[in-house]
């Protein structure tokens, strides 16, 4: 039986794959410089310098380059030196060099050490220390004890913010659900790959909801509170900003995943564009949709406590303080309030969700 050639990969995969293995390379030249100046030559001018500082230090143009180089040298030569990383993740290796044990190909010696590279690199960044963990525990004995010996006096003012948290966190969860449900159809490959509009438009508010979704709520905050002021509408605009970005998300990835057999055999009728998704995508993603924006609801509850800390409104707002002049036995009576509220959301939702899907 004659056997056939594997299909080249196209431009744009060999394009994505040098870019991966070049970032992937300079990324692990980065961190072995830093490696070696943080272990080898850790002190400098009689002190020891810190992550931060060598950080700042490090050769990012010149190893970004020499990455690029030797990706370009790799590439040239997979013949010999065999696929790259990028060509495994662009999913453009022949079928018989994915089928080898890791342990037999330069690729899969590189990803180990890439990875344990990471792992030793990232110790040194954060500065992990686990003995000053384990043995200053005495200077938070006293953080603890008024953690578990909560006071009254702030119960009231806690019982009402609380409230307050709850209705802002509902209240960015429902603005968010009709702009959200109307962009993930847009945002759906599987409806926008018939036109080269329809991409544009997909390619764009992804991108768009992916950089919404990057910035965190407590940006968000700070934002619209130099917007329209102190309080809880600000943390509402603030989660309602972040909600529809993941919501989104979460709604058109469901679009994705739905049957094309409804949609093909309404369109088979002569049906319209918006017949097909009214009659052959919406019946099959509601139920997903009430369970994804429940649980958005209770994310946004836990949310909307941090929220507070800036000025956003919520039980979050006497929380800083509080923890600022060390009132521990207040702090534990405010967070026994947000536990006791995120457990009843827990069992709120995981019962809906229950009956839904």
């Amino acid at each position: 039986m004659k056997r056939v050639a594997p299909i080249p990969p196209s431009l744009g995969t060999r394009f994505l794959a040098l870019l991966v293995d070049s970032l992937l390379l300079a990324t692990f030249l980065l961190m072995g410089e830093f490696l070696g100046r943080a272990l080898v030559f850790p002190v400098e001018e009689g002190s020891l310098r810190t992550a931060q500082e060598i950080l700042e230090r490090l050769h990012y143009a010149a190893l970004g380059g020499a990455g690029l180089l030797i990706a370009v040298v790799w590439h040239a030569a997979r013949r010999l030196l065999g696929g790259t990383p990028g060509l495994s993740f662009a999913g453009a290796l022949p079928q018989a060099e994915s089928e080898v044990p890791w342990d037999l190909t330069l690729r899969g010696w590189f990803t180990l050490l890439f990875v344990e590279l990471t792992f030793f690199t990232g110790w040194l960044v954060t500065e992990v220390n686990l003995g000053t963990f384990f043995t200053n525990f005495d200077k938070a004995a006293g953080v603890i004890r008024g953690l578990l010996h909560p006071s009254g006096a702030v119960l009231f003012e806690g019982l009402i913010l609380l409230i307050q948290t709850l209705f802002l966190a509902f209240m960015a969860t429902a603005f968010a659900i009709p702009p959200a449900f109307l962009l993930a159809f847009a945002a759906a490959r599987n409806l926008t790959r018939e036109s080269p509009a329809a991409k544009f438009v997909y390619t764009a508010l992804r991108t768009a909801m992916n950089l919404t979704r990057a910035v965190e709520p407590l940006v968000w905050a700070l934002i619209f509170i130099s917007w329209v002021g102190i309080g809880p509408f600000a943390g509402v605009l603030a989660l309602w900003v972040h909600s529809v970005a993941s919501l989104v998300k979460l709604y058109s990835e469901q679009i994705e995943s739905i049957d094309r057999g409804p949609m093909d055999a309404i369109k088979a009728t002569g049906a319209g564009t918006l017949q097909v998704l009214r009659y052959g995508v919406v019946p099959q993603v509601i139920p997903p949709f009430l369970s994804f924006t429940i649980y958005r609801w209770d994310i946004n509850v836990r949310m909307s406590t941090i929220i507070g800390f800036v000025g956003g409104g919520g039980i979050g707002y006497i929380l800083k303080p509080r923890v600022d002049l060390g009132e521990w036995g207040e702090v534990g009576t405010l967070v026994l309030l947000i536990a006791v509220a995120v457990w009843v959301m827990d069992l709120v939702s995981a019962r809906i969700r229950e009956r839904i899907v």
